[in-house]
């Protein structure tokens, strides 16, 4: 199938034997269900706009996120400020301890200074706002269309590997509430390990969970820098999920999809030893 508009790119080399999936925004609705789940908050503060308040709260948690003394670590692992706002970091690997600590101010400082931001002081909607956002985070994060369909076409005919940066809890939530954690013979969150994307090692240790090689592994996801760079530093050909954007730069193994659904007619070429071209 034809790549996006000034993206073309194929994966031009080896016979596929297993497959490594990203988890948000490429099997799960991730971003726009953080939104979602604001605009339904923002109900919690009648006569303020949902759109206001959304931008309001995640301004605020960059801010006072980029500002923490975990902010190096939650770079390297891939851990966003709107996910420190539900997760509880329990289970992670000690290189989280502190961030596991600091986040339990961390929550409701950004609740009581959005709600300053939008001229309330109301110690009380603040405990409800963030009481509310987890509730409605922990609701579940939609599967995206085409993805269970695809991952259930690959089981039994390669190894399937999920390799997701974020805390340990809610990554492990998210994936288990898809219904497909029997499809997949690996799972590597970077809470857990300690390490995340694109960093080399965490691929290689994904790998090494699959009993397979980079050079006969396929790594799919929607981050240019950490899914598609990062795999093809560790030497891994990669998928990458557009969702309507332009590729940064034509690589030679680097296949173009606009959403994972569409990848269903990439992976019967695979399948018979090579990539369609």
């Amino acid at each position: 199938m034809p790549a996006p508009s000034g993206t073309p790119g194929s994966v031009l080399r080896m016979s596929v034997a297993a497959t490594i999936f990203d988890l948000d925004d490429t099997l799960v609705v991730e971003e726009a269900q953080a939104r979602w789940s604001l605009r339904q908050v923002a109900g919690l503060l009648p006569g303020h706009d949902p759109g206001r308040v959304e931008s309001v709260v995640l301004d605020t948690a960059r801010r006072l996120w980029r500002a923490g003394p975990c902010w190096a670590l939650c770079r390297e692992l891939g851990i966003a400020s709107w996910e420190g706002l539900w997760a509880t970091f329990e289970g992670g690997h000690p290189v989280t301890d502190d961030l596991r600590d600091w986040a339990r101010g961390y929550r409701p400082g950004v609740w009581s200074a959005a709600l300053e931001t939008l001229g309330v002081d109301d110690g009380a909607t603040a405990t409800a706002m963030s009481d509310m956002y987890i509730e409605c985070q922990r609701d579940g994060h939609p599967l995206i269309d085409g993805a269970a369909e695809l991952v259930r076409s690959l089981q039994g005919h390669r190894r399937i590997g999920l390799l997701t940066n974020g805390p340990a809890d809610i990554q492990r939530l998210k994936f288990e509430s898809t219904g497909l954690a029997d499809c997949f013979d690996a799972v590597v969150i970077s809470g857990e390990v300690g390490m995340g994307k694109p960093d080399p090692a965490v691929f290689a240790y994904a790998l090494e969970q699959l009993g397979t090689t980079a050079q006969t592994t396929v790594m799919v996801g929607d981050s240019w820098g950490r899914d598609v760079l990062g795999a093809l530093g560790a030497g891994m050909a990669a998928v990458w999920v557009a969702g309507g954007r332009a590729a940064p730069a034509t690589l030679p193994d680097v296949t173009v999809v606009d959403n994972v659904g569409e990848l269903a007619d990439v992976m019967p070429g695979w399948d018979r030893g090579r990539p369609r071209r």
